[in-house]
């Protein structure tokens, strides 16, 4: 059975990104728009692949075997097979087929696409997020909400404006607020591709649970970065957040929920 048929579609979302929109038609192809969008494929790490290992090439199988617990096992290998089949269907090609190699920071890129593809995942409990666009950087995050010391934390990773506007927040939002500002934060880290060389301190970020074009608020570690990049943040359903950040433009997002069915 060729592999790039298996039990898989990727289909729109609902302007909440949650329900998917079943349809005959697969509309996730190499015909997207990825120049002027930002496309955004939620996963869920439970609604398993066919023999999703078989999809993955050695490196990332040896990497799947370090992990002790079978749960987290099987979430990576699942989130980096729906990685291998949400870019194989944007290059055309079989998922297996892919081949990535690492930036100068360790941020993975897809070799000899034929586009100028870059993508980035994350994940989180049983969900995950993967963003893909063109000609432009991007960074995606999602979290999900769990019981932290949230002030503590602030202290250690916050700019003094994030740590004071969350110290201004009720009670009952505060957790929500931090983990907002948590996956703005990340998006953007990962989107630089600079890793723990950008310190999480020199730029601030919107705690706020608006849908704003712009959740990037200041930068002094980089001044230039509020005209380069934007953040924004994306509908999850309850008890996740997330948020992506891409280089500055008039780019949209574009919701798709990954699901599986039988063929």
């Amino acid at each position: 059975m060729d592999r790039s048929a298996r039990n898989w579609r990727l289909v729109p979302a609902d302007e909440r990104g949650i329900d998917a929109e079943e349809s005959a038609a697969d509309p996730f192809s190499p015909g997207l728009d990825f120049l002027s969008s930002v496309h955004v494929v939620r996963v869920r790490l439970d609604d398993t692949l066919a023999d999703p290992i078989e999809l993955l090439d050695d490196e990332e199988r040896v990497r799947a075997a370090r992990f002790v617990f079978d749960r987290d096992r099987r979430r990576f290998i699942n989130a980096h097979a729906w990685v291998r089949v949400a870019l194989g269907r944007c290059v055309g090609r079989a998922p297996e087929s892919l081949r990535f190699a690492s930036g100068g920071r360790g941020k993975p890129r897809l070799v000899g696409p034929g586009i100028d593809l870059r993508f980035n995942l994350s994940h989180a409990g049983e969900r995950a997020l993967i963003a893909i666009t063109s000609g432009r950087e991007v960074g995606v995050d999602i979290e999900k909400e769990r019981p932290i010391e949230v002030f503590e934390l602030a202290r250690r990773f916050f700019s003094p404006p994030e740590s004071s506007e969350l110290q201004n927040i009720a009670a009952s939002d505060q957790i929500p607020a931090f983990f907002r500002c948590w996956t703005r934060k990340e998006a953007f880290i990962k989107a630089l591709g600079d890793g723990l060389a950008f310190p999480l301190d020199g730029f601030a970020v919107s705690l706020g649970n608006d849908g704003s074009s712009q959740l990037l608020r200041a930068c002094s570690s980089a001044p230039d970065a509020l005209q380069q990049w934007r953040v924004v943040s994306l509908p999850t359903e309850a008890g996740y957040v997330a948020a992506v950040a891409a280089r500055a433009g008039d780019w949209r997002v574009v919701r798709w929920n990954a699901t599986t069915r039988d063929v």
